[in-house]
């Protein structure tokens, strides 16, 4: 009986052990640990301190700084523009691991259907309300409805395409303002054309671009 409990034990600790993700960057003396199972990191409170952490983490430990975002909305808004006939898409950083986008929406407007060319997607919903519908191809290669998910301000979203596709909409009648992290950076995609009713590549762009 005593050897059985102290095989559980081990186990148990196993997965503690398998759980626990310690990251320390001495630049940024940024440390996670872990406590039954929750994660614990210093709030990052600007886009510097992320951008520089992003710089210095790996893909799997992005879920974790997103978690702990405590960003004023007055810090994306000196990086937002606006247009009437389409959102817009304002690099923040990037390199050659990773790209930070501020999405800036306004009433009604919203994306394709499309991938994300094998890439990793997070998304954090700075301000507003944004829909997110995903998507599976059927067997003649049209995308049909899987997901529907009403976005929450101060709250992460992931996909991959091993997920789906999806497309975001903003349906209120104000603006919206999203965070977008993807590793790798994305250059092209592919989308659902409604018109032609197939796929078609696009080359993505920024409407505006930080200089470093």
């Amino acid at each position: 009986m005593r050897s059985l409990i102290f095989e559980i034990i081990l186990i148990l600790f196993s997965q503690k052990i398998y759980f626990l993700n310690i990251i320390y960057k001495q630049s940024a003396k940024v440390l996670i640990c872990n406590y039954n199972n929750l994660f614990f990191l210093k709030h990052i409170n600007t886009i510097s301190e992320l951008v520089q952490q992003l710089s210095n983490c790996k893909k799997e430990d992005i879920k974790y700084l997103i978690d702990v975002l405590k960003i004023p909305v007055s810090e994306f808004e000196k990086f937002a523009t606006w247009e009437e006939d389409h959102y817009t898409r304002n690099c923040i950083a990037r390199t050659t691991d990773f790209e930070l986008l501020l999405l800036c929406w306004k009433a009604g407007q919203e994306t394709p259907i499309h991938c994300h060319n094998d890439q990793d997607c997070w998304v954090f919903l700075v301000e507003g309300s944004i829909i997110e519908n995903q998507y599976k191809n059927d067997k003649k290669d049209v995308p049909v409805l899987t997901v529907s998910e009403i976005m929450q301000e101060n709250s992460s979203y992931y996909i991959n395409d091993d997920i789906g596709l999806h497309s975001l909409h903003n349906s209120k009648e104000k603006r919206a303002m999203s965070l977008h992290i993807y590793v790798n950076p994305i250059e092209k995609c592919s989308y659902y054309s409604q018109r032609l009713q197939k796929y078609k590549i696009k080359k993505l762009s920024y409407d505006t671009i930080v200089s470093s």
